[in-house]
């Protein structure tokens, strides 16, 4: 089982921060490489199409407005991986700072591991950066 953790600290209340990380569908908002988003099954699934067309299928888990934070399985898309689940969460560092988190486990098939594990550090930690940026421009 593989695991990539990226956390990032935000210089915004964790309520800011959650305003725009625990929105199910609004992974286009903050992550460059997702185009679209929609959602079917009363919420439950979300409809990803990245810049380059591809289309992924992921399901919502658990969900927790109290704790902060919510896990999904990947259903289908391009990513040579199975048993994918991955989590957002944020939690508080301090007065008006936030730790913004993104993980996941999964298992790799028929592809190099390290590459995988590296294209979703690089793509959780560009996402979380321009969370960042985001978050810390709103007044």
């Amino acid at each position: 089982m593989s695991e990539v953790h990226i956390r990032i600290a935000i210089e915004r209340p964790i309520e800011q921060v959650w305003s725009l990380l625990g929105g199910f569908d609004w992974l286009p908002r903050w992550v460059d490489v997702i185009a679209s988003s929609r959602l079917s099954d009363s919420g439950r699934l979300r409809h990803l199409k990245t810049t380059d067309g591809a289309v992924i299928v992921e399901r919502l888990l658990t969900f927790d407005e109290n704790e902060k934070y919510y896990s999904y399985a990947l259903l289908e898309g391009p990513s040579p991986v199975t048993d994918y689940v991955g989590t957002m969460s944020a939690r508080s560092d301090g007065p008006g700072k936030t730790l913004a988190s993104w993980s996941s486990t999964f298992q790799v098939e028929d592809a190099d591991e390290a590459q995988v594990v590296a294209r979703l550090e690089t793509l959780y930690r560009n996402g979380l950066e321009r969370l960042k940026a985001i978050v810390e421009a709103m007044d």
